[in-house]
C-alpha cells in the first residue's frame, strides 16, 4: 500500500522480513537434517576426543559472546575423559542447549554446566535459572516443533527443532538425554554418552 516509500515505516518491514527469512532458512536446514536422520543419511565421522577440554573450548566461546548478565559455572573434573564422538553433532547439541538456557534466563541468572564420569558413561547437565516448565509438559520439549513459550521462542528465532535434533544425534552416539524441571526454578538438561562403544540404551 506503499508504505515501502515511507521512510519511517520501511526500515521496520525490512527488518521484519530479514528476520523472518532468517527464521525460515533455520527452519528448513533444520528439517533437513532432522531428514537425512530419519532416513539414515547422517553419517556419524566419530573420533577420539578428549571431553574436558573439548567442553572447555565450547563454554570460551559461549563466555565470549553472552551477555555480562548471565553467568556461567563450570563443575569439570580435572582427569582427561576421553571416548569417540563426532565432533561437529556434539558441538551442535552443546550450542542448542546452552543457547535455549541462556535464552530463557533471567538478567543475573547462572548456568551451571557439569561432566561427570560414571562407570561406563560420561554424563553431561545443563541447569539454568529461568521460569522452567511444568512436570507434564517436560518430556515434550524433545517432541519436533514443541514450544513452551510459543510467543517468546518465535520472538527469539526459535524453530522448535533445536531439542528434536539433539535427541536425534544423542542417541545415534548410543546415549540418552533427558531433563527435570520445576515452575520457577529452572531447567536441566542431561545427556550421556558411552565411554565405550555398546548398544543403544535408555537408563538415566
Amino acid at each position: 500500500m506503499g508504505a515501502w516509500k515511507d521512510k519511517e515505516i520501511a526500515p521496520q518491514f525490512l527488518e521484519v522480513t530479514q528476520n523472518e527469512t532468517d527464521r525460515m532458512i533455520r527452519l528448513v536446514n533444520d528439517l533437513l537434517q532432522l531428514s537425512k536422520m530419519d532416513h539414515k543419511e547422517g553419517a556419524m565421522n566419530k573420533q577420539k576426543v578428549e571431553l574436558v577440554s573439548f567442553v572447555e573450548n565450547i563454554l570460551d566461546r559461549f563466555d565470549m559472546n553472552k551477555t555480562d548478565v548471565i553467568g556461567i559455572e563450570r563443575k569439570l573434573p580435572k582427569e582427561q575423559i576421553k571416548t569417540r564422538i563426532d565432533q561437529d553433532k556434539i558441538t551442535q547439541v552443546i550450542d542448542n542447549i546452552m543457547s535455549n538456557a541462556i535464552k530463557y534466563s533471567p538478567e543475573g541468572g547462572k548456568i551451571t554446566f557439569q561432566l561427570a564420569k560414571e562407570q561406563n558413561r560420561v554424563k553431561f547437565s545443563i541447569k539454568d535459572q529461568g521460569l522452567g516448565i511444568a512436570r507434564e509438559k517436560v518430556d515434550k520439549i524433545f517432541d519436533r516443533f514443541y514450544r513452551v513459550d510459543k510467543a517468546r521462542s518465535r520472538e527469539l528465532g526459535g524453530t522448535g527443532l533445536g531439542l528434536a535434533i539433539s535427541k536425534e544425534i544423542i542417541e545415534a552416539h548410543h546415549g540418552h538425554i533427558w531433563a527435570t524441571s520445576k515452575e520457577g526454578q529452572g531447567t536441566t538438561i542431561y545427556f550421556t554418552l558411552p565411554l565405550k562403544n555398546r548398544k543403544r540404551g535408555n537408563q538415566k
